[in-house]
C-alpha cells in the first residue's frame, strides 16, 4: 500500500509539473494545443537534424547536456549493473557528481525565458534534496529507500527533465527536428 501511495503522489507531482509546463509553454492558452501539434507534424514530414545546433550553444549549455547525458548512460548502467559492489559504489559517486553538475549548470541556462527561471528549474532543487538523501540512506545502509530514491531521481530528475528538452526552441529539438 505504501508503494502505491508513493507512485500516486509521484505521478501527481509530475502531473502538476506538465500541467505548468504546458501553460507556461503557452501550449493551452488560447486553442495553442492544435498549433503545436500543426508544427510537430510540419517537422516530422520535414525531418532534417541540425547536430550542429550543439557546437552553437553556449559552453554551459554543452555542459549541462553532457553531464546529463553523461549521468543518463551511467545510470543505465548502475540500474543493471550488481549492487553493493565497490563498483558500484564508486560509479555511484560518479554519478552523483553528473547530476550535481547537470543541476548546478541548469540554474545558468535561462535563454528560453528572457533570463528568468522557467518550470523545468523546480528540478534543481527535487535534485540536490534527492541526492542528500541518496547519499544518506546509502550511508545508514537502508538499502530499499537508497534504491527507490535512485529510481526517482533517475527518472524524475533525467527522464521527464530530459523529455521537457525536446519542446519546440530548446536546443535537443533544433538538434533533433531542425527547428
Amino acid at each position: 500500500m505504501n508503494a502505491i501511495r508513493h507512485l500516486a503522489f509521484g505521478f501527481g507531482i509530475v502531473t502538476v509539473v506538465v500541467g505548468f509546463a504546458l501553460v507556461q509553454g503557452g501550449i493551452l492558452q488560447e486553442g495553442n494545443l492544435a498549433a503545436y501539434w500543426r508544427e510537430l507534424g510540419r517537422v516530422a514530414g520535414g525531418f532534417q537534424p541540425d547536430f550542429a545546433a550543439f557546437a552553437r550553444a553556449p559552453l554551459i549549455i554543452q555542459i549541462h547536456v553532457a553531464a546529463a547525458l553523461s549521468a543518463l548512460a551511467l545510470g543505465l548502467v548502475q540500474l543493471f549493473a550488481p549492487k553493493g559492489t565497490i563498483p558500484h559504489r564508486t560509479l555511484g559517486y560518479v554519478w552523483a557528481a553528473l547530476m550535481l553538475a547537470t543541476a548546478l549548470t541548469a540554474i545558468f541556462i535561462r535563454q528560453i525565458n528572457d533570463g528568468q527561471f522557467s518550470f523545468i528549474h523546480i528540478f534543481v532543487p527535487l535534485t540536490l534534496f534527492g541526492l542528500f538523501g541518496m547519499i544518506t540512506h546509502a550511508r545508514a545502509l537502508r538499502t530499499d529507500k537508497h534504491r527507490n530514491t535512485v529510481l526517482g531521481l533517475f527518472i524524475g530528475a533525467l527522464i521527464v527533465p530530459g523529455l521537457f528538452a525536446f519542446m519546440p526552441g530548446r536546443l535537443m529539438w533544433q538538434m533533433f527536428f531542425g527547428g
